[in-house]
């Protein structure tokens, strides 16, 4: 047999022994289970105030082994439903998760939501559906019950970023989350950019405070704020201010959102909650709940 002969076989070998193990490689890389935290939700478009209810916020933190811990929050005619649990991955990505949560957002009220979530979830976010049924128990009235949309909803794992600060995109949606954590994840925040790029018709996100007196119940809440303008180069802040009274207390609530816009389509910032609570009989202060200080991220 020849030089050549013995080196044929060889190098067949040799290519084989190649292909196999970047197959190998690649296989791992696909299968590879998407870890860390993602948040989004969704916004119907275009926003308007009898949209919000097709409206929702979802986050989702996937860890080692498959396991998915899921926080959301639904919007539906008779209140806001609350999404928590925890899920597995299947190998292709998919998951579901069936539930009831119930809490006391307010004193003597009871809300109890029924939800499903579906989806599939990849390295870089993860797209599904979700529906929910919500039925608010209050003291002295009848049980109000109602149903959500069935919406689709988005997801984006946060995306460091060294992009020049640039003009706001002309029209998208943006999904992302804020630094404050949930029961099993990061809450969640979306925007919509109108306008060319020069405003924000709707910027979403979920939160909690932190009561100094804890005479106020703390629970998981969602601020939704009107639209406000951003400036060319892409910046904004926008101070919101409302009240709401109650049977036994007025709360005054501040919100303030700043943000800035890249040149990779993202947003990022930072926002803080200030809720401070009055007594209806005497006008004295009863209790001060805050969020701090908390970064936020999102994009396209």
């Amino acid at each position: 047999m020849t030089r050549f002969g013995l080196r044929r076989p060889l190098a067949l070998a040799a290519v084989l022994v190649t292909a196999t193990a970047i197959t190998t490689v690649a296989r791992a890389q696909t299968s590879a289970t998407p870890t860390g935290n993602f948040g989004g939700g969704t916004l119907a478009v275009p926003v308007s105030e009898k949209t919000v209810a097709k409206d929702m916020l979802l986050s989702i933190r996937s860890v080692a082994g498959g396991r998915l811990g899921i926080d959301g929050q639904m919007f539906a005619s008779c209140g806001i439903g609350a999404i928590s649990g925890d899920a597995k991955l299947a190998a292709d990505g998919s998951f579901v998760l069936t539930g009831k949560v119930t809490r006391k957002p307010l004193v003597s009220v009871r809300q109890t939501t029924t939800f499903t979530v579906k989806g599939t979830l990849t390295a870089d976010g993860g797209q599904g559906t979700a529906s929910m049924k919500l039925s608010v128990a209050s003291k002295g009235h009848k049980t109000r019950n109602c149903s959500s949309h069935t919406v689709g909803w988005t997801v984006r794992r946060p995306v460091p970023t060294a992009a020049a600060p640039s003009a706001a995109p002309n029209e998208n949606l943006l999904y992302g989350m804020t630094s404050q954590s949930g029961a099993r994840a990061k809450r969640a925040i979306v925007l919509h950019t109108a306008s060319g790029g020069r405003r924000i018709d709707r910027l979403t996100f979920g939160f909690r405070s932190s009561c100094s007196q804890n005479r106020i119940i703390a629970a998981d809440d969602v601020d939704i704020s009107p639209e406000f303008d951003v400036a060319a180069d892409g910046s904004f802040r926008e101070v919101e201010r409302f009240k709401v009274a109650y049977s036994d207390v007025i709360a005054h609530t501040t919100v303030v959102v700043r943000g800035q816009f890249d040149a990779a389509g993202g947003a990022a910032g930072k926002l803080a909650v200030t809720e401070r609570y009055t007594s209806r009989k005497t006008g004295k202060r009863v209790d001060e709940c805050v969020t701090g200080t908390r970064s936020w991220s999102a994009h396209t």
